[in-house]
């Protein structure tokens, strides 16, 4: 009879013990920085961190281009000397393609209605790159019927977009006006 009021007291000390260090004013603020309203803003302070180390080296390497065509010419190549003419061009690499960058205006719609969880701008993330999707050259009222209903056999390899019928549709008009602009 001792045995099961002892053990049931103690299941009850550990139940006790359990919740009030569970529900510390830390413990909570850990919870909600996971996974409550905190997570929010931690992922968009990482898209925020993202782009601009993006910007940075696109700066970085905008420098170094600039300071590279800056430098002067090698000296003039004797008469008949074709080697040195080749030389140049064979030493630039290929120009990457010019990459805009987002404009704020919809860097924050895009974040508001988490298009960049499955899209980047020139990256294949889940979903094609707005670069690609620039490609097709789709109106914005295509655009717009593509993200309320969406086709997927408009973007074959992809997975399915799910239809995002609550995105309003003057957001998704600045969207693909950006896009078709790429």
């Amino acid at each position: 009879m001792t045995l099961k009021k002892s053990a049931s007291l103690a299941l009850m000390a550990l139940a006790v013990s359990f919740f009030i260090g569970c529900s510390s004013k830390e413990d909570r603020d850990k919870y909600d920085q996971w996974y409550g309203s905190g997570s929010k803003a931690r992922e968009e302070s990482a898209l925020v961190k993202l782009q601009s180390d993006r910007k940075a080296a696109a700066e970085a390497s905008d420098k170094a281009k600039a300071e590279a065509a800056a430098k002067p010419a090698a000296a003039p190549a004797a008469p008949g000397d074709t080697s040195a003419a080749a030389a140049p061009a064979a030493d630039a690499p290929a120009a990457p393609p010019k990459r805009k960058p987002v404009p704020a205006d919809v860097s924050a719609l895009l974040n508001k209605h988490a298009c960049f969880a499955c899209h980047q701008a020139y990256d294949k993330v889940i979903g094609p790159a707005y670069s690609e999707v620039a490609k097709k050259k789709y109106t914005p009222d295509q655009i717009v019927e593509l993200v309320h209903n969406p086709k997927p056999e408009h973007w074959p390899g992809y997975p399915p977009m799910a239809p995002l019928a609550h995105v309003p549709k003057a957001d998704i008009i600045v969207i693909a006006n950006w896009i078709n602009s790429l």
